[in-house]
């Protein structure tokens, strides 16, 4: 692949729908859970309208899925955080525009295809940036002032979204598996992150 890959120039994004599907293989990103979800739960997601799954196509033959990802209507609600990550959110927002619940949006599912994983293509960052900018531009038809994404509890995911700017909503393991009601011993799968877009 060449390393000045670009989504922009390359690729079209496109909404994954019955006839992409019927037409474009799925992606492999190397995680079965999210492989599992862009082939047989996403479409169904959407036509629920519980979240939309889009996905960037190679513009070139043979066409193929370069990243997907899934997003829905999310909030942040203040009483369910704790005090320590409310004053970090609440920091950077106007007193008098302080509120109970602050509008997101979550990146239920987020994913790049093995084959453009790695190397200089940076496709992962590129498509970050597309959605920061997508959710931050005129054309967005709703207020967002936050992006939320439950992301894989694995040093190289978390340190994926960390470079990408999101921050950890709860301080510790113990401190996530304890609101959510999980045993200590247990292992915790996922970790809540966030991203202030403002």
């Amino acid at each position: 692949m060449n390393s000045k890959f670009s989504l922009y120039d390359e690729c079209s994004l496109l909404l994954w729908d019955e006839d992409i599907k019927n037409n474009i293989s799925s992606i492999d990103c190397g995680e079965s859970d999210l492989n599992d979800f862009f082939a047989n739960d996403a479409i169904l997601y959407s036509q629920q309208l519980l979240g939309k799954t889009y996905v960037w196509i190679t513009d070139n033959d043979p066409k193929q899925i370069v990243a997907a990802f899934t997003v829905s209507n999310d909030s942040i609600k203040s009483r369910l955080i704790p005090k320590s990550s409310l004053n970090k959110i609440n920091r950077p927002i106007d007193n008098h525009k302080r509120g109970r619940t602050y509008p997101a949006v979550l990146l239920g599912r987020f994913g790049v295809s093995k084959d453009f994983q790695g190397g200089h293509r940076h496709v992962g960052s590129q498509a970050m940036e597309f959605i920061k900018l997508w959710f931050t531009s005129k054309e967005n038809k709703t207020g967002c002032r936050f992006l939320l994404v439950d992301a894989y509890n694995s040093e190289g995911v978390l340190n994926f979204y960390e470079h990408c700017g999101f921050k950890f909503i709860y301080r510790t393991e113990e401190e996530e598996k304890d609101f959510y009601g999980i045993k200590s011993d247990e292992t915790l799968r996922t970790r809540m992150m966030y991203l202030d877009l403002k």
